[in-house]
């Protein structure tokens, strides 16, 4: 495997997600010393070229193999590569998705008219084409990294993708029989397409999976869910087109993470510990919102509810007030450091728990 130490480190991931981890996790990476970070660009931005720079297995290890051999891991981190192919990225197995691979990210344009289901293609779709990369990425990656699971999250967020945000928020209020409908299709092309998408990575992950930017391994299913799109419904809504949603899909995994998109959420907060399946909140820190200290009541309610916690402080003061008032039992703390100096100040924190 990737580390020394993969089967002790494996029990650590499976008792945090059960919180019965005695001490916290914490996953820190930064770039070497010595080493400039190299950002290579697609050399142009047609259409034929970011779908390479996107789906060309080799292509992808030529770039990704530099950042993960010049990369410090320490604590839990692990060196991963990501199958990068969109947020709630399933949508593009529907008949007449539309989207556009940039150097940054998937963007995706309304593609489903007024009234219309989404019609599932499965492997008639991109879909084959993502299996086969990540198979021969994978194949490629063996014993150097992981290959984590493709952000296929999020029923709703996949519908707005197809749907667009503005109709789908006057679709909830005009034709609300509709939307359940889309959501279903939506839920059963993610439990169709999801078992062939595991298959192929089992190999690479040594049987099981992995959340590659959550920094977790698990022998089984792993994905996070989200639904973005609740910050603009209130908690009635919410109730009525989200939640059963998610409870399906928590209920089908081996463990859930749900990605909590700012304090907006917060509104939600409850039906979200509600869901017997769900093991833990990943919480995201917002451009503009309060410190992430701000929270720390709210973090402590997700931690009374018997949930794990997920966070990506961004100074070693946030990290230390976080292991300062939160429970070792489920908390795990993602870090991207400045240096590897930085990084040993981090994980001298850590070291905390283990005199």
């Amino acid at each position: 495997m990737v580390r020394t130490d993969w089967d002790e480190l494996a029990k650590r991931y499976k008792a945090f997600l059960e919180c019965e981890n005695d001490r916290p996790l914490m996953a820190v990476t930064c770039i070497r010393d010595g080493f400039t970070r190299i950002e290579k660009k697609p050399p142009s931005d047609s259409a034929e070229v970011m779908h390479k720079w996107y789906m060309d297995p080799n292509e992808i290890y030529d770039r990704a193999i530099i950042k993960v051999e010049n990369t410090f891991y320490g604590g839990e981190a692990f060196p991963f590569v990501g199958s990068n192919f969109g947020v709630a990225g399933h949508a593009k197995y529907f008949k007449g998705c539309r989207y556009q691979f940039t150097d940054e990210t998937t963007w995706f344009y309304p593609s489903l008219g007024d009234g219309e289901l989404p019609e599932y293609l499965g492997e008639d779709s991109i879909l084959s084409e993502e299996l086969s990369c990540m198979k021969r990425l994978g194949d490629l990656g063996f014993g150097k990294f992981l290959l984590a699971v493709p952000d296929n999250c999020g029923t709703i967020d996949a519908l707005a993708n197809l749907r667009g945000s503005e109709n789908l928020l006057t679709d909830m209020i005009e034709d609300p029989e509709y939307v359940r409908a889309c959501s279903r299709a939506i839920l059963d092309g993610f439990f169709d397409s999801s078992p062939k998408i595991y298959d192929v990575l089992s190999k690479n992950n040594s049987g099981g999976s992995t959340h590659g930017w959550m920094q977790l391994w698990v022998d089984g299913k792993i994905q996070h869910t989200q639904a973005d799109f609740s910050v603009m419904i209130s908690p009635v809504m919410f109730e009525k087109f989200i939640l059963p949603d998610l409870e399906e899909e928590c209920s089908w995994l081996d463990y859930s993470i749900y990605h909590f998109d700012g304090q907006e959420q917060i509104r939600h907060l409850d039906m979200l510990l509600s869901i017997k399946n769900l093991n833990t909140i990943q919480w995201t820190h917002v451009a503009g919102q309060p410190d992430f200290t701000a929270f720390i009541p709210v973090y402590q309610r997700i931690q009374e509810a018997g949930k794990g916690l997920i966070m990506a402080p961004t100074s070693v003061r946030q990290a230390k007030e976080l292991l300062d008032n939160l429970k070792p039992e489920g908390l795990y703390l993602i870090i991207s450091a400045n240096n590897e100096s930085e990084a040993k100040e981090y994980l001298a924190l850590r070291e905390s728990f283990w005199v």
